[in-house]
């Protein structure tokens, strides 16, 4: 087996996959899957837009590759308001008290993701974490934009049962180019592992 995983490793995956297959159990026991939600904070962009905090739902599914090292797929998007300004058109002319002055917008964006992570244990027990990857972000503001990305963060995934884990987890999005968007954005889950 070690020979052929040395001469191709399209041949070792697809074995690899083929064990999966025929032997389940081990995979099954190694794979957990992750629900989260919670805020997000975003950087302020220079076109005079104010984002406010939003809210961000991520589901992920991954798998315990060595006993301190896990590979993580996420699943996430994060919706938030934005406030523009609008200047009002008579609004220096009026030199009463009572003159309305500049107007705002508000307006709801969207940015989705799909990410592949690797999460490294900090202390042997599993409960403090730290995580890197990339993936492609869906930028949804005034049009549809596609960018790629990298991400890190840190988390803690406290247990709560047998298999299951309460997760905080925090994360810093960077998105790789310009945007209509934000460049950056940093959400804040609490989840369940299991």
């Amino acid at each position: 087996m070690n020979l052929l995983c040395k001469r191709s490793s399209g041949m070792c995956v697809a074995a690899w996959l083929g064990f999966l297959v025929v032997n389940p159990a081990p995979a099954r026991a190694q794979t957990f899957v992750e629900l989260g939600g919670g805020w997000n904070y975003l950087s302020s962009v220079p076109s005079g837009a104010d984002y406010g905090a939003g809210s961000t739902v991520r589901a992920s599914i991954g798998w315990q590759v060595a006993p301190n090292f896990r590979w993580r797929m996420d699943a996430f998007t994060s919706q938030f308001d934005v406030r523009t300004t609008i200047a009002q058109p008579f609004a220096q002319a009026c030199p009463t008290f009572g003159c309305s002055g500049p107007g705002f917008d508000f307006q709801s964006e969207r940015v989705s993701g799909l990410t592949a992570n690797g999460l490294v244990n900090v202390d042997p027990r599993g409960i403090l974490y730290v995580l890197g990857g990339a993936g492609l972000y869906d930028v949804r503001t005034q049009a549809t934009e596609w960018h790629v990305g990298v991400s890190a963060g840190a988390g803690i995934a406290v247990p709560v049962a047998t298999h299951l884990r309460a997760v905080v987890e925090a994360r810093w999005h960077g998105l790789l180019g310009s945007t209509s968007g934000p460049p950056w954005m940093v959400p804040i889950t609490v989840g369940l592992r299991y």
